[in-house]
């Protein structure tokens, strides 16, 4: 194999092998940079359902790019043989420090666990459960950059769950197939439960953080069918009562990531880095990562709750202690919405009301390009005066006739003048007035 070309790299010579491949050295021909080549035996590549699960987990990490994350540059075939190219890198799996530790140091122990947490934050805000949290997927590597001067790759995502996968043919798992490392499965996937969320990452950061205070994971037996059996059924041991050192304190966030029941863990990977940095004296300030969930298990809110106070009862309720997230009271949008409505049409029907009400009886009209009123003593000029039975109007002449009174009768009306014209100037006549009768 070395010497071979795959893709854009040759291979310098062999990393490892495991039981379902090989990693190799790789170099890019052009840029000269080192690459992880892992490729698939012969046996697994003629397996369509292995080399599917294989390219997911390359998917899977492209899709997250966080540093956090290893990184792919490349998958394809050479020959019969599936590869990945994926980032290379130097230093050690959390497998191989706690063999050398046997237990970590307290602050070590929450930086890692920290570090993680935020890694698989992105992964659950881009909808990437990943199911097989453990030590050997866990890659330690020197980073200047962060506190410690080391962080956290998280390894192998070939089992992971993509939720609301666009691609049918991706979502694979099965109701009842168990998948994953018994000592740090939870609950829910030890029963194969469909519904596996992204809470079962935290129970296994829950089973990892233990083997790091106490050297071994919190459940121990000689087969996985008793491994299942404890993760159903058993309560974890407290970690103090192993290593007195521990706080109380730190009990509870171990035991807390252990419960049985989803509900009762922390609700996402951000909660439980605010919790480990209170611990640590760090008070990191993060902004929340809401996990995406499922469409089924949209409907209900998910409520991403801040760490209470030490000593206080732990709550993933509305208040002080909570931050909801989701579609918590769909028909607030809707009620808004149709007040305005109701309230433009109001407007709208008052304006239109208020422009086409009558003119009071009394209320002279004048259009803007009219001239002004005549003086009463002005000499007459010649109008048209309204029909007996008609309502009184006033037509002005074009030479700005003067209206006068006309006289008054005993009965209160006055006699209507005959007409003397068409309204011109040149003839003569009377004119009458009836807004002047008042």
């Amino acid at each position: 194999m070395i010497g071979e070309v795959l893709g854009s790299y040759r291979v310098v010579s062999r990393l490892g092998a495991g039981g379902m491949g090989t990693v190799w050295l790789g170099e890019h021909q052009l840029l000269g940079s080192r690459a992880a080549i892992k490729v698939l035996l012969p046996e697994m590549s003629e397996q369509k359902r292995i080399v599917e699960r294989f390219f997911d987990e390359a998917r899977a990490a492209t899709r997250i790019q966080d540093p956090g994350i290893v990184t792919v540059h490349e998958i394809g075939w050479h020959g019969t043989n599936a590869y990945i190219v994926m980032e290379h890198l130097n230093g050690e799996t959390l497998t191989s420090r706690l063999a050398r530790y046997g237990n970590l140091p307290i602050p070590m122990a929450l930086r890692l666990l920290q570090h993680c947490s935020l890694a698989m934050a992105a992964a659950h805000a881009r909808g990437i459960v990943h199911r097989d949290l453990k030590p050997d997927n866990i890659f330690v590597v020197s980073d200047p950059a962060v506190a410690g001067g080391e962080r956290t790759k998280i390894l192998d995502f070939g089992i992971a769950k993509l939720i609301d996968d666009a691609d049918a043919s991706h979502s694979r798992t099965q109701t009842g197939m168990i998948m994953g490392t018994p000592a740090y499965m939870s609950p829910e996937q030890c029963r194969g439960a469909g519904g596996v969320d992204h809470r079962t990452d935290i129970y296994a950061l829950g089973c990892v953080m233990f083997n790091m205070l106490i050297g071994h994971p919190p459940f121990v037996a000689g087969t996985a069918g008793d491994l299942i059996v404890s993760h159903l059924r058993e309560e974890p041991p407290v970690p103090s009562s192993i290593r007195a050192e521990i706080p109380a304190v730190l009990d509870q966030l171990v035991l807390r990531c252990l419960a049985k029941s989803p509900d009762a863990r922390y609700q996402s990977m951000t909660e439980l880095v605010r919790a480990s940095s209170q611990i640590s004296g760090e008070n990191m300030s993060i902004q929340t990562i809401p996990p995406l969930i499922a469409a089924a298990a949209r409907q209900s809110a998910e409520t991403i709750a801040t760490d209470p106070p030490v000593g206080a009862v732990n709550t993933t309720m509305h208040g002080a202690t909570g931050q909801t997230f989701g579609t918590t009271r769909p028909w607030r949008g809707g009620a808004i919405l149709v007040v305005f409505a109701l309230a433009a049409i109001a407007l709208i029907a008052f304006i239109a009301t208020r422009e086409r009400s009558p003119k009071p009886a009394g209320a002279p009209t004048m259009d803007s390009g009219s001239a002004p009123p005549p003086a009463i003593d002005a000499p007459p000029a010649a109008v048209v005066a309204p029909p007996p039975d008609a309502a009184p109007s006033v037509v002005i002449a074009p030479d700005a006739a003067t209206v006068t009174k006309p006289p008054r009768t005993g009965s209160g009306s006055a006699k209507r003048p005959p007409r003397t014209g068409k309204g011109s100037g040149s003839g003569s006549g009377s004119g009458y007035d009836p807004y002047l009768d008042r």
